[in-house]
């Protein structure tokens, strides 16, 4: 019992660890539920204040960051963090994305920008697929 319990903390302990940023809280908490059911640790933050209070209190793997939010924008959040953790992956996701936006978060180390409304799928993939990498591609 002792040795199947240390297994299963290990498992947990080696888990990615995902914060999702959103203030539509329907949409942050069906993705939150999606990726806890594809294995993955998470965390939800429905404001830029409350996601970089997170950020500073506890090392995440990846961050899932809406655009516009409440107070300051996604962008903000994402050019602060990388001040906090500048190892942490980021996925920006928006229905407002343009190009000059597209380009700004990359500059600032976004890995990918989703257009709302996303599929589900898609979104697990990319995570997926950005954990398994460094630093690089925005799409």
């Amino acid at each position: 019992l002792v040795w199947c319990m240390a297994h299963l903390l290990l498992i947990y302990i080696s888990m990615d660890r995902v914060i999702v940023v959103d203030d539509n809280k329907d949409l942050g908490m069906l993705t939150s539920e999606i990726l806890v059911e594809k294995g993955f640790r998470v965390n939800i933050a429905f404001d830029g204040v409350s996601a970089l209070a997170r950020i500073k209190q506890e090392p995440y793997d990846l961050m899932i960051l809406d655009y516009r939010l409440p107070g300051i924008s996604g962008l903000t959040v994402l050019e602060k963090t990388q001040q906090i953790r500048p190892n942490l992956k980021t996925i920006m996701i928006s229905a407002f994305g343009n190009e000059s936006t597209k380009a700004r978060a990359k500059e600032l180390g976004a890995y990918a920008f989703l257009d709302k409304p996303f599929n589900i799928d898609g979104l697990v993939k990319v995570v997926k697929k950005t954990l398994s990498k460094g630093k690089g591609g925005i799409g």
